[in-house]
């Protein structure tokens, strides 16, 4: 649990242990979530709706991706957009954002999700980045890899330089927001 506050965008979306479910993240079938896994259906189905990946509401003129470096460099996301708020507030909750979890562990995410094909592409980075970067845009396009992984490409309006999301403070969120706003 955070004492971090749920943005209002976030506020109807389920809870598992204090933090709200994104709306991307894999529910098993007895109902828990696995936050490591996208469901891709659901990723697919915010892209097309333009809506925000961590709550599921429409998007509006603005949205925002993160990402690592070589993902920002590429200016290509396996994570669709966002709203702002939501962001930032993952950024200060996500375990593998602010180092709690320092690599994704391929094997034990499939070990725990026997029902569903956990597919890694040739994008997926296992090691975590401490450096992340938020793109503003006005909207995206997108492009498929070498296996066939679709990736949002936006359309970039204005971005922070690298961030490092374990050692940032409120105030310095509060210019984040401020500079991308």
């Amino acid at each position: 649990m955070t004492n971090i506050p749920i943005p209002k965008h976030l506020k109807g979306r389920p809870l598992w242990k204090g933090l709200p479910i994104p709306y991307i993240a894999l529910i098993r079938p007895d109902g828990t979530p696995d936050f490591r896994v996208t469901d891709e259906k659901a990723r697919r189905e915010v892209m097309l709706s333009c809506s925000c990946q961590l709550c599921g509401k429409r998007l509006g003129k603005w949205v925002f991706f993160v990402g690592g470096t070589e993902a920002a460099k590429a200016n290509a996301y396996f994570e669709p957009a966002a709203h702002l708020d939501c962001v930032i507030y993952a950024m200060q909750v996500c375990p593998f954002i602010v180092g709690r979890i320092d690599h994704a562990d391929v094997a034990k995410v499939e070990a725990a999700n026997p029902e569903v094909m956990v597919k890694v592409d040739d994008t997926f980075a296992s090691k975590r980045n401490p450096l992340w970067i938020i793109k503003k845009a006005m909207g995206w396009s997108y492009v498929r890899t070498q296996d066939g992984t679709v990736l949002c490409v936006p359309t970039v309006f204005k971005e922070t330089g690298p961030l490092h999301p374990e050692t940032m403070t409120p105030s310095d969120w509060a210019d984040v927001r401020g500079l991308l706003l």
